[in-house]
């Protein structure tokens, strides 16, 4: 956190303030098929925010759901997260770890800040290029992505499904090159399932991969 605020600090164009919140801030995710029923939300397209009051409390309400279902985030302030999350248990959520929804976001392939997106890898690397307006417009970045994609050749972040027994975890090698970023077993697949970043040339769709889990070939 203290890192990205610095780095954000040294890109202020103009006369801006910047004042990191976070450590003030609490997020609640309300995520499933019966999600945006279960407490009364305001109206919100996909990708809006806007403020309002949830189960009595001030928040700041997002959907920008990582989950692959319907739902909101829920931002508040950190002292009244307790009060946000009784209310929404009483309602009928389910309280639901991170590993559980890190089952639901490998499902629909959806990368993850710090296991498949970090600072090692580029937006074009991790399948992200589409967001990136390369074509249209400069931003923080656009020339090295511009000469990489001329260029070619850069790994890229695939996903994979192990076969038979077993789940590949984060940060296992690919061989000979590459590298597990996540791996979970999958609750509707009931397989072993996970992303890596391979070289190039075995990015393909139905290529077969060796995981090397501590010694232990996983295919």
């Amino acid at each position: 956190s203290h890192a990205r605020s610095a780095w954000l600090e040294s890109h202020l164009d103009g006369p801006v303030e910047m004042d990191d919140l976070s450590d003030g801030v609490a997020m609640l995710a309300l995520q499933g098929p019966d999600a945006l029923g279960l407490v009364e939300l305001p109206e919100l397209a996909p990708f809006g925010f806007t403020q309002a009051d949830v189960g009595g409390v001030r928040a700041i309400v997002a959907r920008t759901g990582y989950t692959g279902e319907p739902g909101v985030e829920l931002m508040v302030s950190s002292e009244r997260a307790g009060e946000l999350w009784d209310a929404l248990v009483a309602a009928g959520a389910a309280p639901a770890g991170l590993a559980a929804r890190d089952t639901l976001r490998l499902e629909v392939c959806y990368p993850l800040y710090g296991n498949d997106l970090d600072e090692r890898h580029t937006a074009l690397e991790s399948g992200l290029g589409w967001v990136c307006a390369l074509d249209r417009k400069d931003f923080t970045g656009a020339g090295p992505l511009r000469a990489q994609r001329e260029a070619g050749g850069y790994d890229r972040l695939v996903a994979f499904r192990v076969e038979g027994r077993g789940i590949a975890g984060q940060v296992l090698p690919v061989v000979p090159d590459g590298e597990v970023t996540s791996g979970t077993m999958s609750p509707s697949l009931k397989v072993g399932i996970g992303m890596a970043y391979v070289p190039d040339a075995r990015a393909a769709e139905g290529t077969e991969l060796e995981i090397d889990a501590r010694g232990r070939p996983v295919a």
